[in-house]
């Protein structure tokens, strides 16, 4: 693995000497292939860990499913009269626009299953290269350390709940973010920045367009970074460049809340009343940017990573405070400065935050690996004392492989638990209406809910109408009069179903009920009114009396 020189910390002022730069024991040679070595083996990790989202049929990730079945209808929806009847599609440009404009066009290469597969497997490309451009143009770091910390922390609880939308955000953010810093560096040495600001005005309505929450961050950061150092004055004069990005979000918030709801269906307000968690409940959150199994070893990974960063912090944090007699310190030192302010704002962010706002989940959450990326990626090497050095350079290559291990190993034992739902899910016919009712939706292998949205993979390849479908700009499908789902009882959460108030549905609305239990539970207890259709595993499906097969 490449080492790194590091030199006094007191030297606060000096640009970072890289690993491997200037070998001190070891031949040109040598440190050469070490250092090819590192990427051949953040290669080699990278193509494992993707393999999470290919090499099983059965995917642990809760929202994926949804996906892929929301994709498929969208696409067929101009041919579908079935699903015409039930909803109405309309999509506008918004925060959600390139997760659906990518879905599109995967859809018609390779189908929904796995178009969802592909916008899966990219967040885990592109955060360890936004980390990776980010140490080398801040940083000058050629080093493939920041690599390994991306794809260690890609794979997290939000991995899991299938946030591929939110995670593909984060990392457009952070290229976002690189790119703003660079534009404040420049305005502080007195370069002409007229062509980085354009270049900042294309890419931030770029982070709004891929995700909502990431370019609020995004918006916040941009704040903070300009404020912490530097000529302040003349980069808040930067923030104009930001003016079309924050144009554009006021013109699409007018158009969620100040207008008719789409011609053709039914208002659905969601009540966005917020939910706060408690201190303990803050705390465990701690543990989420790497934890996706029951297995221990990525809830240590998580504490491990903590105890680096605040190591890395405290030191940053001292060497900054230290050099604050310079008028004008070197553009690293001012990027630690506006990352370490970045990482403050944010944790302060973490704490106020609620846990969700109607049906925004994880709020407070989605932050964490947020901050630990600003806290790592700004670190600055000559501030840190060797022994913290080297476990960046041998725990990021560990961590990684551990991360990517433990969700493959993960991944088979699941597809015990997932075994059945292609043949139970086969049996329910095109222009079917479908409820479902995961009354177990958990894994005993993977934390989180995977089982929850497992009904929508039947949307993958024929129209059927399923119970809960997400009614908003991110779907861009709303429910028309005719649509059962406006019938379902308040207490119906395919999240948190803890039993089924049989009475207080209209099974008349439904051919077909979906239960979903532990594999070695026996049959749930359902009215007169539903006859077994088909159980294998833990999937049960129920057939209305007189529902023709």
């Amino acid at each position: 693995m490449t080492t790194h020189v590091t030199d006094p910390p007191s030297d606060v002022g000096a640009p970072d000497v890289l690993v491997g730069a200037e070998p001190v024991s070891a031949p040109e040679s040598v440190a050469r292939r070490s250092a090819r070595a590192a990427w051949i083996g953040l290669g080699a990790l990278g193509i494992m860990a993707l393999a999470v989202f290919w090499a099983f049929e059965a995917l642990p990730f809760m929202d994926l499913p949804a996906h892929a079945g929301l994709i498929a209808m969208r696409h067929r929806f101009a041919e579908s009269a079935f699903e015409q009847r039930f909803y109405v599609l309309a999509p506008h440009i918004g925060p959600y626009s390139l997760f659906r404009f990518l879905g599109e066009v995967f859809v018609r290469v390779i189908g929904p299953i796995n178009a969802v597969r592909v916008l899966a497997t990219l967040p885990v490309v592109a955060t360890p290269l936004a980390l990776l451009y980010a140490r080398r143009r801040l940083f000058d770091d050629k080093t493939p350390t920041y690599g390994y910390i991306g794809l260690a922390l890609s794979f997290g609880f939000m991995t899991l709940m299938g946030f591929a939308s939110y995670l593909l955000g984060v990392a457009v953010m952070l290229f976002g973010l690189t790119r703003w810093l660079e534009l404040l560096a420049a305005t502080d040495e007195g370069e002409d920045v007229k062509r980085r600001e354009i270049a900042m005005a294309i890419v931030a309505p770029a982070i709004f367009v891929a995700h909502g929450h990431a370019f609020v961050l995004f918006l916040l950061c941009a704040f903070v970074s300009a404020a912490s150092t530097g000529r302040r004055i003349a980069r808040f004069v930067r923030l104009r460049a930001l003016a079309p990005a924050v144009g554009l979000a006021a013109w699409v918030a007018w158009i969620e809340r100040g207008t008719a709801t789409p011609e053709g269906s039914v208002p659905v307000v969601p009540q966005l009343v917020p939910l706060f968690r408690g201190f303990a409940e803050k705390v465990e959150l701690l543990v989420t940017p790497t934890l996706m199994t029951r297995s221990g070893i990525d809830f240590m990974l998580a504490i491990a990573f903590w105890v680096v960063a605040l190591a890395c912090a405290f030191y940053s944090v001292r060497a900054l405070v230290r050099g604050r007699r310079a008028s004008l310190p070197p553009a690293e030192v001012r990027h630690s400065a506006a990352l370490h302010a970045c990482a403050g704002a944010l944790t302060v962010l973490f704490v106020a935050l609620p846990h969700v706002v109607g049906w925004f989940g994880f709020v407070d959450g989605r932050l964490l690996p947020l901050i630990l990326v600003m806290v790592l990626v700004g670190a600055r090497r000559r501030t840190l004392p060797r022994p913290l050095a080297a476990t960046i350079d041998v725990g990021a290559p560990l961590a990684a492989g551990a991360v990517a291990s433990v969700a493959l190993v993960a991944s088979f034992f699941f597809q015990r638990e997932a075994v059945g739902y292609r043949e139970v899910l086969a049996r329910v016919p095109a222009q079917a209406t479908l409820l479902n009712l995961p009354l177990d939706p958990d894994s005993d292998v993977f934390t989180a809910h995977p089982f929850i949205h497992y009904d929508k993979l039947v949307l993958a390849d024929r129209p059927v109408l399923v119970s809960d479908v997400w009614f908003h700009q991110g779907s861009a499908l709303y429910p028309t009069r005719e649509n059962p789902a406006l019938n379902l009882p308040p207490s119906y959460s395919e999240s948190d179903l803890k039993l089924i108030e049989w009475p207080a549905y209209r099974l008349d609305d439904w051919d077909y009920v979906l239960i979903r239990t532990r594999v070695t539970s026996s049959q749930p207890y359902t009215p007169d009114a539903l006859t077994l259709e088909q159980h294998i595993g833990g999937w049960w499906l129920f057939r209305r009396a007189n529902t023709a097969r």
